[in-house]
């Protein structure tokens, strides 16, 4: 009986986990914040804040400049959102900032670096100058390695990344030489180990494409001056058992 008992409780706690992994889940993707006059930003962190979202990813250009005046400034405007917040080195960190001292600043081991959460590894890389050297797609291909789809609870894989990748309908700005066959090497990499999605801004707009069966979502709406016929906004993001669903949250500009 004692037995039975124990075999009933384990396969209960089973059950509990089970379901609080293969329940749904959400959190929130924007970029460019950098030059908001309208409180775009403050009204995207209160929308994640009260919702169900689990947490913010921020794909570059929290401010104008970069260096510490700019970040503590990025500091201060998030100071009452209390969910995690991920940000991602972008090109306008670069002028007056360091890529060390934004690692620092943020608490960070670097500005390539991969965190889980749930049932879904993230991998933030840098190429905030417009390039994907072979050190920042070495430093991915180990990563991807070392936390594969499908062990250790991992279902997702999701790369985060200020500048799009260069393909065949996506012709992202104010990248280097060599661009385009760095991007060639990132898509085979992140096709190799069945990556599921790509988080991206620095084009001011919002998009969602297919990039051979790897989803792309440009979100570039968090306060910069936006592309004509785009809206601000952000993406709310939900992985569900084996499928990725995005949502598009326009943002009403005010005056702060």
């Amino acid at each position: 009986m004692m037995a039975m008992r124990r075999h009933a409780a384990y396969a209960f706690l089973a059950a509990l986990l089970w379901a609080s992994t293969a329940s749904g889940w959400s959190f929130g993707v924007c970029g460019d914040s950098r030059n908001d006059t309208h409180g775009v930003f403050q009204q995207i962190l209160a929308a994640v804040r009260d919702s169900d979202m689990e947490f913010l990813i921020h794909t570059g250009d929290l401010e104008e400049t970069g260096g510490k005046v700019s970040w503590n400034a990025f500091r201060q405007r998030t100071a009452g959102f209390l969910k995690p917040l991920y940000v991602v080195f972008g090109n306008h960190e670069i002028p007056r900032g360091s890529r060390e001292e934004f690692a620092a600043f943020f608490k960070l081991p670097g500005t390539n670096y991969s965190f889980t959460h749930r049932n879904a590894r993230f991998f933030i890389l840098d190429n905030a100058n417009g390039s994907l050297p072979a050190s920042t797609l070495a430093w991915l291909a180990g990563e991807l390695a070392a936390h594969p789809k499908g062990k250790n609870g991992i279902d997702f894989l999701v790369v985060a990344m200020h500048i799009a990748p260069r393909t065949e309908t996506i012709f992202p700005h104010g990248t280097k030489p060599g661009y385009v066959e760095q991007s060639d090497e990132l898509f085979n990499l992140l096709q190799r180990h069945k990556v599921d999605l790509v988080l991206c801004s620095h084009e001011h707009l919002h998009r969602v494409e297919d990039w051979d069966g790897i989803r792309v979502i440009f979100s570039g709406g968090a306060g910069a001056p936006m592309y004509p016929f785009h809206r601000f906004g952000f993406y709310r993001v939900e992985l569900d058992g084996k499928e990725v669903r995005e949502k598009f949250l326009p943002i009403s500009p005010g005056k702060r």
